[in-house]
């Protein structure tokens, strides 16, 4: 199987996971509250990105996602620094210079300590007028004539989920009532960012989390036929709940132009029809629930990495297919995917089958136009749904100190047809 000539191959990963946390940002309070892991530089891509691209490049790379920060470029609220500004900048420069199409995420996985605390987030739509369109506009402004493309939000669903129900991201919530209006928030950033971005010529992604969710029950002998189809009964409606917040408000306002939430009534939104010019999906791995709500990895003896997921590439296929009978042939990418281990060649080997989906995706007709790994230098690992990795689970293609895995020598034969060079080694 083969995919067109125009086929996007490219790398993204968070300014955390590259740089480190931006001292202004939400993750810092953490790391200075000794609640997670020092993230220090990050992969070291702020002093290294020059070199970083060129090997992007010489793996047969042809597109890169970077994040425009936020807490970096408004550390304060109204204060922009300059400087930080003109960085980046360059480090879009540098990528072009590289022969690489840079795209621009404004927000991935962190936000400003002062905009998530004290203007209370996506949830107050007078910080996202505010606030949020003119972070947009602002960094817009700077970047137009460098970027190739935008995301608005990297999962808005899943990291408002995150943040405020499940407690694994800062500010820690979970709070049921307020990860209501965050992931709502959320959600409506993401579509005033589209709004917003769509008036220039470059095209706006939208990027959505949408892992595969099983229920899960136990079929041990401990517990009688009558209580576990009880169990399961519980586990497939929760199951289903989650499916309706993760899946089902973004691709029924992008189907039918009408937003609905499990908690509320549907309202007609016919602008949301067909929003985005790509859908960027992040589906590396399925989700177990059980019947008490917890999450966990499936099938739940299940290989795991060091974030707490079991990849499986079989289900990014059926992700793609399911979204593709819904949106009608809306031209897809593999946002995001990886895996967080320091077994290389577990990391081939699931890459393989996520390059093969993909292909098998195309083949049935599926119009997935590109694949992002997460991500392309060993850097700073965070997981939304277990443990933090810190830096004990690399998910680069090169190492920190900047060698090529046998994960990246693969990728580099099936995108250039050839090994790679003796100086990627």
């Amino acid at each position: 199987m083969t995919l067109p000539t125009d086929f996007r191959w490219g790398a993204t990963e968070s300014s955390l996971s590259a740089e480190g946390s931006a001292p202004a940002a939400d993750w810092s309070r953490w790391e200075r509250d000794d609640r997670v892991p020092q993230s220090s530089d990050g992969a070291g891509f702020a002093s290294d990105h020059i070199e970083d691209f060129r090997l992007a490049a010489a793996i047969g790379l042809t597109d890169v996602r970077v994040t425009a920060e936020w807490a970096r470029l408004e550390p304060q609220p109204g204060v922009i620094d300059g400087d930080a500004l003109d960085q980046l900048r360059y480090v879009m420069v540098a990528a072009k210079d590289a022969g690489l199409r840079p795209w621009v995420t404004l927000v991935h996985g962190t936000l400003p300590g002062w905009f998530a605390d004290d203007e209370h987030g996506f949830a107050d739509s007078a910080s996202l007028d505010r606030w949020w369109s003119r972070h947009v506009d602002r960094t817009a402004e700077a970047l137009e004539d460098l970027a190739a493309g935008w995301v608005p939000i990297d999962d808005p669903i899943g990291t408002a989920v995150r943040s405020h129900l499940l407690g694994t991201r800062p500010p820690g919530r979970t709070d049921p009532v307020v990860a209501r209006s965050q992931v709502e928030g959320a959600l409506e950033a993401s579509f005033e960012g589209w709004r917003l971005l769509s008036s220039g010529d470059a095209p706006v992604m939208g990027v959505f989390g949408i892992p595969t969710i099983f229920d899960v029950t136990s079929r041990g002998n401990e517990t009688s036929s009558a209580t576990r189809d009880q169990l399961r009964e519980q586990a497939g409606k929760r199951a289903s709940e989650w499916r309706s917040v993760l899946w089902e408000p973004w691709l029924r306002a992008l189907a039918d132009g009408e937003l609905a939430w499990p908690w509320r009534a549907p309202v007609d939104r016919p602008e949301l029809a067909g929003a985005f010019d790509l859908v960027g999906l992040v589906a590396d791995h399925p989700l177990g629930i059980h019947p008490n709500g917890t999450l966990g990895p499936y099938p739940a003896d299940a290989r795991v990495d060091a974030g707490g997921t079991a990849p499986l590439p079989e289900e990014l296929g059926v992700a793609l297919r399911a979204v593709n009978d819904r949106l009608e042939n809306h031209d897809l990418v593999v946002a995001g995917c990886g895996v967080a281990t320091t077994d290389d060649d577990w990391r081939e080997e699931i890459l393989q089958g996520i390059v093969g989906q993909v292909e098998s995706a195309h083949a049935d007709g599926v119009p997935v136009t590109g694949l992002f790994h997460d991500s392309l230098i060993d850097g700073y690992t965070t997981s939304g749904w277990g443990p933090v990795a810190g830096f004990t689970g690399p998910r680069g293609l090169i190492t920190r100190d900047r060698r090529l895995k046998q994960s990246g020598r693969w990728l580099c034969q099936r995108i250039t047809g050839s090994p790679a060079a003796a100086h990627l080694s």
